[in-house]
This record gives C-alpha cells, structure tokens and sequence, in this order.
C-alpha cells in the first residue's frame, strides 16, 4: 500500500474532510507516479462532495498535463479525470470539448485514457452531459416491457418467498425495465431495500424526479451501505453528487453521512 493508498482508506474511514488537503498536496507533490494519480484521483471525488467542481476539473488537468507525456500507469485508466471535466461544465458552467480534446493530446495515443478523453470530446456535443456521467438512468422516462429481461418470471411470484438472490434478480429487471413505479410499491409492501448499490440509486434518482425528497434521501442514506470501491484509489461513490437527479435528493444529510461515516470495506472492518 502506497502512500496515497494508505491516505484513501484513512479517508474511507469517514475522514473524507480532513484527508482531502493531504490528498491534494500528494496530488501535486509526490515525486512517485503512481502515488499522484491515485491521490488525484480520490481527491477529485471529495471535492464533486464539496461542489468543487472547477477545482476538481483543474486538478485532473494538471495531472494529465504533468504526467501524461510520461505514458506511465495514468495512462491505462479513465475514471474519474474525464468526468472531472465533465463535471466542471455540467456544475461549473465550464465548457468541457475543448479541455478534453487538450489534454488528450498530452498522452500517448491509443492508451486508455487517451481514448476515453477523445471519445467523450466528441460524445458532449451530441449528447446531454449527465448521460455521460456515471450512474446515469432514464428518470422520468417511460417503463419498458419486460419481456425478454432476465428475472422477468420472478417479477410475477411472491416476494416474501424468494430467496435473498432472487430478489436481487427481481430489482435488477424493474430497473433495467425503468418501471418505478412497480419498483416503489415492491419497496413499500415489502418494506425491503435493494442490496445494490447501482438499484438504490436507480430508485434515488427516481424518487428525486418525482419530488419526493425524504424518501429520495432515505435510498441514497441506505445506498451508502452498499458501495463497495471498484479499485484502491475509489474513495467515495460520485454519482449522488454528480447526477441531476440525485443532487435533488443529496441533502446536507445525505452528505454530511457520506463524508463523515466509515464507508465499504473500512465500515466493514468498523462492523468487525
């Protein structure tokens, strides 16, 4: 574990606040690669918490700028520096095209990150930015058929007497279906909580659109039990911050437990 490895999941321990300065001066200080982009990486998602979101953008860019030419381990991701500077224009009002397509060229081509960042140059201008954003769903947009969806049959038996792997099947084909509306009366009768991270804020999302806040809130407070980081530097989940339609529903106390509650494997370690 690396510095900036040993940092994140210090942040991870509901520090998020205290550590983001530390991350920062990593950030623009570490004389190691792979400790800089790391802690890049998980300070731009701290800031998306804070609505930083130029500031965000700003550090992703001169971290490309920086290293990139280097054609080093950067080189071989994408999350979250292209959505930094997506971030920065749907929250920022700062046109994301031209920075992209910038600094795309400051990396090798046909690496990783050199062909994210060209492809999300050219998807911004045909596309609305939170499509491109993660976690992305069609709220407010018409439910589709289920047919053909796996886990469509068990949609139709009792739910009380599936087992636990079933019911994750049977919330996966109500959102893969976008029919909320079966969605929020199976969460209402069965008085259960989809163990997806991705389902509850599908549901989140959904609640926001409609104007129910307080439930709204309540996926995105269950939501967080759920999330579980993909690689070392994945410090908090983005999306709540990131999404229109979970911005309406990310209250302060929604992200007053985000920032300040142990989250995935160190609330694991914490529950111990």
């Amino acid at each position: 574990m690396n510095a900036a490895e040993e940092l994140i999941s210090r942040a991870r321990h509901g520090r998020f606040g205290d550590l983001l300065p530390r991350l920062q001066d990593l950030a623009g200080g570490s004389q190691d690669a792979g400790e800089a982009w790391e802690a890049t990486a998980a300070a731009v998602q701290i800031l998306f918490w804070y609505d930083r979101f130029a500031e965000a953008a700003e550090l992703a860019e001169s971290l490309i700028v920086r290293d990139g030419p280097l054609g080093g381990e950067l080189c071989d991701q994408d999350m979250p520096f292209g959505v930094a500077l997506l971030a920065s224009q749907a929250h920022a009002g700062i046109p994301a095209e031209p920075r992209l397509t910038a600094v795309a060229a400051q990396v090798p081509e046909g690496r990783v990150l050199s062909e994210d960042l060209l492809w999300l140059a050219e998807e911004v201008p045909r596309r609305p930015v939170e499509e491109l954003l993660p976690n992305h769903a069609d709220w407010g947009g018409p439910a589709r058929p289920l047919d053909g969806v796996i886990g469509a049959d068990l949609v139709e038996r009792d739910f009380a007497a599936l087992d636990a792997g079933q019911k994750r099947v049977v919330w996966q084909a109500l959102a893969k279906a976008n029919d909320f509306e079966r969605a929020h009366d199976l969460a209402e009768a069965s008085g259960e909580t989809p163990e997806q991270f991705a389902i509850c804020t599908w549901l989140a999302g959904w609640y926001g659109t409609e104007g129910d806040i307080a439930r709204g809130e309540s996926m995105l407070l269950a939501a967080h039990g759920r999330w579980w980081p993909y690689a070392k530097w994945d410090a908090i989940p983005d999306a709540p911050v990131l999404q229109p339609a979970l911005r309406l529903v990310a209250t302060e106390r929604v992200r007053a437990h985000y920032l300040t509650r142990p989250i995935g494997p160190e609330a694991a370690e914490t529950n111990a």
